[in-house]
């Protein structure tokens, strides 16, 4: 029996790019660069597949019977396959050609939010095309095999473009392993998730809050957090496209949390800012890190966070909470939050 088996794979590989490219947003650590990779490789092999039914794509657009008889579902085909040749174009363009924005939006931003705009439109399709997702054809062999020959020529791809680029000593080759660009200068882009904005913070009525699920509550004033001496060095990677490295200096976290003393079944802390902005994290995630208040040995400035900003080397910029005023244990788990945050 006939069916369309690339709609199978197209599906396959758009899940696989979704999933890969969420855990790139995500995680900073080296762990889950893996992710980013597989991500583009996945990109490609999408690629391929295009180019391998080029032919059968245009017979089919030029086909008058299918534009009779499903000239709706044909125009919504082809809006759906613009949109992906737009995303994958513009992921291209930020790898290969360097950082670029539009409309005061990032290229990897827009890049994102066109990929989920156009999960409707898969979804419409996998639904027109539901005989493919018949178990019998999904475990079918030669699926796999076809599969395998994308992902190779995905792979393949993927390494001629970044060694050409490298080679070509183009901009996308001093790019990070999740894909941002680096900020070098003196100072770095200061930037607020959502609808955050600079607070005004009176430092003679702030104070450190660390409460919750412990023994001892305390406070601290601006000027004991700024006494604090413990240095790291970690890099801040903006979900926007952009990181740098730079060395921080505050309170470690696990010194204020063993202050406080956690009482027993303490599973994650709760950081808020000024602004009513938290992210959560686990007890583990907690343990590295850190409170700062300076950066490369200067006082945080308000845009970057003043008085006190987390820093986690594992995490993605829109973790490291900015203007932190408190710090709360909690009896629940981290995953009582949002993957990522919607405020």
């Amino acid at each position: 029996m006939r069916y369309p088996w690339a709609n199978i794979l197209l599906i396959v590989l758009v899940v696989a790019e979704l999933i890969t490219g969420y855990l790139g947003l995500t995680h900073s650590n080296p762990e889950w660069f893996a992710s980013m990779h597989l991500h583009r490789i996945m990109g490609f092999a999408i690629l391929a597949l295009f180019l391998w039914k080029s032919r059968n794509i245009v017979t089919s657009l030029r086909s008058p019977h299918n534009w009779r008889t499903s000239g709706r579902a044909m125009l919504w085909s082809i809006i759906l396959l613009a949109g992906l040749l737009l995303v994958m174009g513009l992921g291209l363009a930020w790898s290969h050609f360097g950082s670029y924005s539009l409309l005061g939006f990032s290229g990897t931003t827009i890049h994102l939010n066109l990929a989920l705009l156009l999960l409707p439109l898969l979804l419409a399709h996998a639904l027109r095309h539901r005989i493919s997702l018949r178990t019998r054809y999904l475990a079918d062999r030669r699926n796999l095999l076809r599969l395998g020959g994308l992902a190779l020529a995905g792979f393949m791809l993927w390494r001629v473009t970044e060694f050409a680029g490298i080679l070509a000593a183009s901009p996308g080759a001093v790019r990070r392993q999740s894909g941002s660009y680096p900020e070098d200068g003196a100072d770095f882009p200061v930037t607020m998730w959502l609808n955050d904005s600079v607070p005004y913070v009176d430092p003679a009525a702030w104070r450190l809050t660390v409460n919750g699920h412990v023994e001892r509550p305390f406070q601290l004033t601006i000027d004991e957090v700024q006494a604090a001496t413990h240095r790291l060095t970690a890099t801040l990677d903006c979900t926007g496209g952009w990181y740098t490295t730079r060395e921080w200096t505050g309170m470690s976290v696990s010194d204020l949390l063993s202050r406080a003393l956690p009482k027993q079944g303490a599973g994650s802390i709760t950081i808020k800012s000024r602004t009513g902005y938290t992210r959560r994290y686990s007890m583990a995630e907690a343990s590295r890190a850190l409170l700062a208040v300076k950066v490369d040995g200067n006082p945080l400035s308000a845009g970057h966070g003043y008085p006190a900003r987390l820093v986690e080397p594992h995490k993605r910029g829109y973790d490291w909470v900015k203007w932190v005023d408190s710090i709360t244990v909690n009896d629940t788990g981290k995953w009582w939050q949002s993957p990522l945050p919607l405020t």
